[in-house]
């Protein structure tokens, strides 16, 4: 179970929760294999009581680092993702965890930096995560590419509010809203299927987390300890798949 809710998000709220029970398929052999884990669903209304999503997180109840072992972000971490289309190499994905830390209400925000070359197309974007005490990592703003149409948002400036990224115990059925931002498309998530060492979800509206299109709806897996693995985009059919040979 998650650990008591924070102060400033200790006010339960169903506001843009979603509520699934539904468990489907792992992405990484993505053809229609076996699910990851199968456990019960839960039947519940959010996430242990939290407010989400928050304009105003309380810096009291953040931590400096994002250790997450669903989510951990080390300063100067790289991956890079392989994009296939039908088995046919299309692009890459690359993200870099930035060393400096930037200020979003009040919470040192660690950025990642995503830079998504698809087709010939190029996007970058970089996105700002913090942690609570209790292990709960939000997003809590973006740089979005300008060239691409992007939004910048920061969480409690002009009706942007902060999401969740990735609970510290996330479960089969918890849903939630990854932000909301005037102008952007809503985020829902939801966990889709798990195991003790995987978790997938599944998140529509994906615009502000340097992945996707406005609106798109893309299914990801998270390996403990490792952070996130794949990326499928189910509108456009690609697969994002982590290149492992330096872990």
């Amino acid at each position: 179970m998650l650990a008591p809710m924070l102060r400033d998000l200790r006010r339960p709220s169903t506001r843009g929760l979603v509520r699934a029970t539904s468990a489907l398929a792992l992405v990484g052999a993505l053809s229609g294999c076996a699910g990851i884990g199968q456990p019960q669903p839960y039947d519940s209304p959010g996430i242990n009581g939290l407010v989400i999503p928050t304009p105003t997180p309380d810096p009291d109840d953040f931590v400096d680092v994002v250790d997450n072992p669903w989510l951990p972000l080390e300063a100067g971490a790289t991956w890079r993702y392989e994009v296939t289309d039908a088995g046919r190499s299309v692009g890459t994905i690359s993200a870099e965890v930035l060393d400096d830390t930037t200020s979003v209400a009040g919470l040192d925000a660690t950025g990642v930096r995503t830079t998504t070359d698809i087709d010939g197309d190029t996007t970058r974007e970089t996105s700002f995560y913090a942690q609570d005490e209790d292990g709960n990592v939000w997003l809590v703003g973006a740089d979005g590419d300008d060239d691409a149409g992007g939004v910048d948002w920061r969480a409690g400036e002009n009706g942007a509010e902060a999401g969740l990224a990735m609970p510290a115990h996330p479960r089969l059925g918890d849903g939630w809203l990854a932000y909301v931002v005037p102008g952007l498309p809503e985020a829902p998530i939801r966990v889709e299927d798990q195991s003790q060492e995987m978790v997938q979800v599944l998140q529509t509206g994906s615009a502000g987390t340097g992945w996707s299109e406005a609106g798109a709806t893309t299914r990801t897996v998270y390996e403990k300890g490792a952070g996130l693995v794949s990326v499928v985009d189910l509108d456009a059919g690609w697969v994002a798949t982590r290149d492992r040979s330096g872990d």
